[in-house]
């Protein structure tokens, strides 16, 4: 079968590797003139994550700082998480996003860079496969009338000459006051360098450039130069995929919301569910079906304690950090954390940690 892969981001090259690897015929088309630029998110990812990629891309020439921690500062309270080894990677994003495109084109995909699906008459007409990968705000999604995804963060972010204290940990700043409805980070990308960024739930309120003036004065940093900023979804569509008239459509990555709330981290879901996309050409249901059995629970996860947290003031914020360090939450998620499966820490290993802490509270 041939397939119209729309977008050649991670989640659009992944399908494509995956679809040729299942004996089908890819053809690719990309708005912009190479893929990765421009850069708009951020290089931060669990090493296993990437390493469930791994099929798809080699990573480790990419990696430009491991990390091991993260301080997670949640009002007046600060959450001090460190593993005993490394457990994410921040990479060359622009790289990645390269390398991805570059190695569904070694394999057989053509690539049309420069070319955008806007219309019907857009679309391959010798395939009725589709694979929309083409953002939040997909044409493709749009096009065939899936549901809206209905929540959004609007960010910015850059790299800026910093003094890291602690280069391989990660700083997260929540706070709906600074930060409303998402939080702000700074990630070293060595002793001298990190990303800053912002993010506040786009609702017509929150304004990021006013977020992101509240971290620069909360790290007392003088930084005039422009800024990149983006969009990314925080809610998955009910629906990713569906038979319309001759068309076989599924929709991977950010244009089906395959994201972590918490975070808006969309390469690891996306990617992964990609892979089953390309796996299921001509099969939309079974794509949802099996996309959501492995990894629905967790996303359902990542949403409902980003909108719990969206909802608290900062003193519940900071009364709440208070409660998880008396728990000795940052020393349960030193050893359990798990940074995208949030289903790793339910169970067996949450409850003991619970009553063992519990009881040395009494």
């Amino acid at each position: 079968m041939k397939v119209h892969v729309i977008g050649a981001g991670p989640a659009g090259s992944i399908a494509a590797i995956s679809a040729i690897r299942n004996g089908h015929e890819v053809v690719m088309s990309e708005d912009h003139p190479v893929s990765g630029i421009p850069e708009n998110c951020s290089g931060l990812f669990s090493k296993d994550g990437l390493d469930s990629l791994n099929s798809f891309i080699d990573y480790r020439k990419l990696i430009i700082n491991p990390i091991n921690g993260a301080d997670i500062h949640l009002g007046t309270a600060m959450l001090r998480i460190r593993k005993k080894g490394t457990v994410a990677y921040v990479c060359d994003r622009a790289g990645l996003d390269q390398q991805f495109a570059a190695n569904a084109q070694s394999i057989g995909a053509k690539i049309n860079y420069g070319e955008r699906i806007t219309g019907q008459g857009d679309f391959r007409a010798d395939t009725n496969h589709i694979i929309g990968a083409d953002g939040p705000f997909s044409f493709v999604a749009k096009h065939f009338g899936f549901p809206k995804i209905t929540k959004f963060a609007s960010t910015i972010q850059a790299d800026l000459p910093y003094r890291c204290e602690d280069p391989h940990a990660v700083e997260v700043f929540l706070s709906n006051e600074k930060f409303p409805g998402f939080f702000a980070w700074v990630i070293p990308h060595d002793e001298y360098t990190a990303e800053f960024g912002v993010g506040t739930e786009l609702n017509g309120k929150n304004k990021a450039i006013d977020a992101w003036n509240n971290l620069l004065r909360l790290k007392g940093v003088d930084y005039k130069e422009p800024v990149k900023g983006a969009t990314i979804p925080l809610s998955v569509r009910p629906k990713t995929a569906m038979r319309k008239g001759p068309y076989s459509v599924s929709l991977v990555g950010d244009a089906a919301g395959q994201v972590k709330s918490t975070t808006g981290g969309g390469v690891i879901f996306g990617g992964n569910c990609a892979a089953i996309a390309g796996k299921h050409i001509g099969q939309p249901l079974k794509y949802e079906s099996e996309w959501r059995a492995k990894f629905g629970m967790d996303l359902l996860i990542h949403s409902k304690v980003h909108d719990y947290v969206a909802k608290l003031t900062d003193s519940q914020l900071s009364a709440l950090g208070h409660r998880l360090k008396k728990l000795n939450a940052d020393g349960f998620l030193s050893e359990e954390g798990h940074m995208d499966k949030p289903t790793k820490m339910i169970g067996p290993p949450a409850l003991f940690h619970v009553m063992k802490n519990i009881a040395g509270l009494l």
